[in-house]
């Protein structure tokens, strides 16, 4: 099991693939297995790099409180210990929340900034009422929950048909929970990170060609919150996926890697054309 040492706990992390490094940030109560159904497609493309967060899987779970900040600072970490100075990023869900502060407080470390199904946080998040009433009544129930409740919370990330057919999906995302589960206070921990995370004002200060996506029919986290994020990051584009629900990366791989892939490779394309041209430029003012 390989596993690093940075900011006072042991990350469990995977890689697979080879070239520039993408590094997968995954949301609450989710693990690097979670990842699955992407990897593979990812991977032909780049040096994969996923990982557990801390109070899940192989990772640590420390007492609280966790912070979206905190996590982030886990994140340079794992990466000065994988000896990677900079990196693409894809954050989902709470993961997303984590590289928004990442490339706030970091932003040193990031190539592109890809966000999926998240939020900037605050009081004026769209949906944050029924966000934060989740939180409550999760802690109320001390982060442990009946059948009736997780058959809830997979209808809100899957659409019916995913459910119905028990798509591999579906049965890869659930696999991944059982095999590597994450402790309650871990659990109860980073939904108040979720709960906490405000990045709002601060978006603006986000440097980076920056990828917002999310399913059209997300109940978990409202997809209009996307829509700020795409407004508040400058230069930002949107993605909007119809007819699919939070986990639309898990349910339709091919569909959320293509968009990944062709926004990297475009950017890289376009970095490598803007230097180009600043070469000419300053060739010519030096005649």
């Amino acid at each position: 099991m390989a596993t690093i040492e940075a900011n006072g706990i042991e990350i469990y992390y995977e890689e697979h693939g080879s070239g520039d490094p993408l590094l997968l940030i995954m949301g609450w109560g989710g693990n690097a297995a979670t990842w699955n159904p992407q990897i593979e497609g990812l991977a032909k493309q780049f040096r994969v790099i996923a990982f557990d967060n801390r109070g899940v899987g192989r990772t640590s779970a420390p007492e609280g409180p966790y912070t979206t900040s905190q996590m982030a600072c886990d994140i340079v970490g794992l990466l000065d210990g994988l000896d990677v100075p900079r990196t693409h990023v894809f954050g989902i869900s709470m993961g997303g929340m984590v590289a928004q502060e990442l490339a706030i407080e970091h932003p040193e470390r990031i190539d592109t900034l890809i966000l999926g199904c998240t939020t900037p946080g605050s009081s004026r998040a769209a949906g944050v009422a029924q966000l934060r009433n989740d939180i409550s009544t999760f802690r109320d129930a001390n982060g442990k929950q009946d059948l009736e409740w997780i058959s809830e919370f997979l209808r809100r990330l899957w659409t019916e048909e995913a459910m119905m057919k028990a798509t591999p999906e579906l049965q890869d995302f659930v696999l991944s929970i059982i095999r590597f589960p994450p402790t309650s206070h871990g659990l109860i921990h980073q939904a108040d990170a979720v709960g906490a995370h405000d990045a709002h004002d601060r978006l603006g200060q986000i440097p980076h060609r920056t990828l917002v996506m999310t399913g059209a029919e997300d109940t978990l986290i409202d997809p209009k919150n996307s829509e700020i994020l795409a407004e508040l990051i400058p230069d930002a584009k949107l993605v909007v996926f119809d007819g699919l629900r939070h986990a639309f990366h898990l349910e339709r791989p091919a569909l959320a890697n293509d968009a990944i892939i062709n926004f990297i490779h475009r950017t890289d394309r376009e970095t490598k054309a803007d230097s180009a041209r600043h070469l000419v430029e300053h060739t010519a003012l030096g005649r």
